[in-house]
């Protein structure tokens, strides 16, 4: 039996909000361009990229989830659902480096997948041995922080 989180009821709302510094929104999130499909069913990480698209890791039942890439201006761009994968895609949290790509956790395939800025799959980062189960990403330059399910940290740097 699925979870009362996903259940989406004609008065239910699953939206993300873009704020100035001030706290007025400035666009608001919620359907796709038809004005009635929903773009979420439980939003739990988000980040902007630089190319200001809206990257955000969308829960779709207790054991599956996928990233939605949206535009600025609301236009869902892509769904990535994952690659090579042993187990279904259930990210964890997303970031974005200065080109634009995407790195995304997938701690249930003991992955990190990188996507170019368009969305499309370009390889998996690190290896199981390096990190498994990574559940959170943080990223400042060439340093990349994964932490896993049990709060170990391993810290990378691009020494290129």
């Amino acid at each position: 039996m699925e979870s009362e989180d996903f259940k989406l009821e004609s008065s239910s709302r699953r939206l993300l909000r873009h704020l100035s510094l001030k706290g007025d929104v400035i666009k608001e999130y919620e359907y796709l361009e038809d004005n009635q499909t929903r773009l979420f069913i439980q939003p739990v990480r988000v980040t902007q990229n630089r190319n200001t698209h809206v990257c955000v890791v969308n829960r779709t039942s207790e054991t599956t989830s996928e990233l939605l890439i949206i535009s600025s201006s609301g236009h869902l761009m892509f769904i990535y659902l994952g690659q090579d994968l042993t187990n279904g895609f259930r990210p964890n949290d997303v970031v974005c480096d200065s080109l634009c790509n995407i790195t995304v956790t997938d701690p249930d395939n003991n992955l990190i997948h990188l996507l170019n800025p368009d969305g499309d799959f370009l390889k998996h980062l690190l290896t199981e041995n390096e990190v498994k189960t990574p559940t959170s990403l943080s990223l400042c330059k060439s340093t990349l922080w994964v932490g896993n399910e049990i709060g170990i940290v391993k810290v990378f740097r691009n020494m290129a």
